[in-house]
């Protein structure tokens, strides 16, 4: 396995974030906003959000497992929730990489049955080249026509090798 190539500097980072936080705020000025980070790719990315945008904003944690099913695909399953209140609130579904859009499309539904304002997709990384579902991300820090592994910034290999990096880097698996 190589080392980890840097894609996005941690500077680099922060000024797309304030750009999507400001969207944000704009779009969602003076209404209820929660923010919902998948766990654990998306908690960096959580945390810096919420603190750029101006408005109060509430945020809970869910983790889902995806497993493979027979003939019928990807299995998607809530493994943790905190307690999500979402009725007539405003929600943010953050999830690192975008691919497939499976895990976003299952939170959406399961989301959705509570009668939320809105549910709307934020991704560090989006990969709409990947999909299989049709649920684009409204807000996206970056986005890539690639498949490479992506490291740092919250994502890592196992047992958390690179989540810690303040960039986000590419790495060969290999």
């Amino acid at each position: 396995m190589g080392e980890p190539r840097v894609v996005h500097t941690a500077e680099e980072i922060q000024q797309r974030l304030v750009g999507v936080a400001a969207r944000i705020a704009e779009d969602y000025q003076g209404k209820t906003l929660i923010l919902v980070g998948i766990l654990k790719g998306a908690a960096f990315l959580l945390a810096d959000l919420a603190r750029l945008i101006p408005e109060p904003v509430d945020y809970e944690f869910v983790d889902v497992a995806i497993s493979s099913g027979d003939n019928r695909g990807e299995i998607v399953n809530l493994t943790f929730a905190t307690h999500i209140e979402v009725s007539g609130r405003h929600v943010l579904v953050l999830k690192d990489v975008c691919h497939t859009g499976v895990t976003e499309n299952y939170l959406v539904t399961h989301l959705s049955q509570q009668r939320p304002a809105s549910v709307e997709i934020v991704a560090l990384v989006d990969r709409p080249h990947q999909r299989s579902v049709n649920l684009p991300a409204k807000y996206s820090v970056f986005s890539d026509d690639t498949d490479d592994y992506l490291v740092g910034y919250g994502l890592g290999l196992e047992w958390g090798q690179y989540t810690n990096r303040p960039n986000l880097c590419v790495i060969d698996r290999a």
